[in-house]
């Protein structure tokens, strides 16, 4: 028994260094040490299982010489020595297995997981090639959860196998709109991951149904719409919206409607075959149209809306930069003991025009506060989550970006002029700058006046047809009371 100990000790050693010589040396010396392993070993993994997980070739290819059926033994996790290659990217071992025993690629281990989920998941890309190509049914596995090989693609964030899976003769319709327990189809768990290159994928094959929803009543538009707004979130919005994609409530508004078209067309019974089937199709037509046109008159509105956020925030950190860093700086933390002319003690950290031109400083700040929280009204708008196309988020937009423009505009000539050495008439750079504030600000003067213009012709519009409205019913009121009195 100990001799037996020792030629097991030398076998997995030689195993772990892939030492073709040394096994063949003990096989030479008992022919039944393999047998031996396998059945009295405490290791839970067989020699095949190591030389496939450091991929040793050489010892893998010794091994199934003389024990052929090590390719289908399982450890104690239900792994078959081709799961450890095929996650390891051993190509040369992959083929190897396979050649032995093709039907080893669909074997699963204790999760459900086959070789392939494994290859998967570690990005294995040649490897998952040469197992659908000696298996193509083990695309069709499916987890425990409800997941297929295609949800695994996703999770993983895997491109390059997705798109190879996806264009494989075994991937349907059917299969590729598949959901997990939790109802997610890979578009919508692609989505809710933010992995933007399998999105701009998926909604490029023909077959993707976009306005399916999941588990919880949501299409994909649905769930990128609740989370927070980043560069990932409004780029896949884009690619949604462009492709036709709804939400939930939309989807089941248009369907309705597309039903009582149906309905309405299936009421001429009586009507030939052909006139009702032309009707149909021209009904139907008409309302893809109506939809498509209502999503890019949408798209354009949230496209305005994010531009209307992104300046919102460009300007709030302007106005906060400008707190930290005033204009002409700051006091540093050796000028504490020198004095102005007031008598005071300069403090360490305050700034250099408060305490030389307090009025300008005073405005300075005045100004640039408006123009912050002018500008974290709007963000504040937009992250309430009020519609945009309500009137009054459209009203306060406009009324925080008005405040906001022309206090940045003062705040930015006060810090100008701050920081002209002698500003007066005769100092070039002072000229410049006044004028360019009087035209800035003759435009934005010319601006509101048109702007109150429109709105007082608006009005006077409202009130005619209000006018013009009571005296039509005035009017037809007074010809029925004559007619009436006259019969």
């Amino acid at each position: 028994m100990e001799n037996f100990h020792m030629k097991e000790k030398k076998l997995y050693d030689a195993t772990l260094k892939g030492d073709v010589e040394t096994l063949e040396a003990l096989m030479r010396e008992d022919e039944l040490v393999l047998a031996r392993v396998s059945v009295t070993s405490c290791f839970n993994q067989t020699p095949l299982h190591l030389a496939a997980m450091l991929g040793h070739f050489d010892f893998a290819k010794s091994l199934l010489r003389y024990k052929p059926n090590f390719a289908t033994w399982l450890d104690s996790q239900d792994r078959s020595p081709l799961h450890f290659a095929s996650a390891n990217g051993y190509l040369n071992i992959v083929k190897l297995f396979l050649q032995e025993d093709p039907s080893v690629c669909l074997v699963r281990d204790e999760d459900g997981r086959t070789p392939l989920h494994l290859a998967i998941m570690n990005g294995q890309y040649e490897s998952v090639n040469k197992l659908v190509e000696a298996k193509p049914e083990v695309t069709w596995y499916t987890l425990d959860n409800g997941e297929t090989i295609l949800h695994s693609c996703v999770l993983y964030n895997r491109l390059k196998p997705l798109i190879l899976l996806m264009e494989s003769a075994t991937i349907d319709e059917d299969f590729a709109n598949a959901k997990d327990e939790s109802g997610s189809t890979i578009l919508h768990t692609a989505t809710a991951l933010l992995h933007t290159r399998q999105v701009k994928y998926l909604l490029t094959r023909r077959y993707m149904r976009v306005n399916e929803v999941d588990g919880n009543g949501l299409t994909a538009l649905d769930i990128i719409e609740e989370m927070p707004t980043d560069v990932k979130t409004i780029k896949i919005k884009e690619l949604l919206i462009s492709i036709g994609s709804l939400r939930a409530k939309e989807v089941g508004s248009t369907t309705n409607e597309l039903a009582r078209e149906i309905e309405r067309t299936e009421g001429h019974s009586s009507c030939n075959a052909q006139s009702s089937t032309e009707l149909c199709c021209n009904k139907g037509a008409e309302l893809l149209r109506k939809v498509k046109r209502w999503s890019n008159l949408k798209k354009k509105g949230e496209n305005k809306g994010d531009s209307l956020l992104v300046a919102a925030t460009v300007l709030a950190a302007m106005a906060y930069q400008a707190v930290i860093s005033p204009p002409g700086g700051v006091i540093g933390m050796d000028t504490n003991e020198i004095k102005v002319g007031t008598g005071h003690n300069i403090k360490a950290g305050t700034s250099i025009l408060a305490q030389h031109d307090p009025v300008r400083s005073k405005l300075f700040w005045i100004f640039n506060t408006i123009s912050f929280l002018a500008s974290l009204s709007m963000i504040f708008l937009f992250i309430s989550g009020i519609s945009a196309k309500r009137k009054f988020f459209i009203w306060a937009s406009r009324a925080a970006m008005w405040i906001t423009v022309p206090s940045m505009a003062l705040a930015y000539l006060l810090a100008a002029v701050t920081l002209i050495p002698d500003p007066n008439i005769l100092n070039s750079t002072y000229v410049t700058l006044v004028i360019a504030a009087f035209i800035w600000y003759g435009l934005t003067i010319v601006s509101v006046l048109l702007l109150v213009y429109r709105l007082i012709v608006a009005a006077s519009r409202k009130a005619e047809k209000s006018r013009n409205r009571i005296l039509r019913n005035t009017g037809v009121g007074f010809h029925a009371e004559n007619t009436s009195s006259n019969v």
